[in-house]
């Protein structure tokens, strides 16, 4: 009877330290996907507004080519 107390006792050891494990572990990835998740949102939204505009300029300026081209040509 004894050996039985003593495998509930350590069986009860060890699913307590495996909660305890795993409660910093789930902690630790979401501070981490916390952190990767605003870095990522601080520098990934004004990089997709820079390049936002800079497709705006560029599409601009082939308009503009292209509206010189048209003039030149019909002079």
């Amino acid at each position: 009877m004894a050996a039985m107390k003593t495998v509930v006792e350590f069986a009860e050891k060890a699913a307590e330290a495996t909660a305890t494990v795993a409660g910093k572990l789930l902690r630790s990835t979401g501070k981490a996907a916390w952190l990767v998740g605003t870095t990522g949102i601080v520098l990934a939204v004004p990089l997709i507004f820079a390049m936002n505009q800079e497709l705006m300029q560029v599409e601009y300026e082939a308009a503009l080519e292209a509206e010189q081209r048209t003039l030149l040509g019909a002079l």
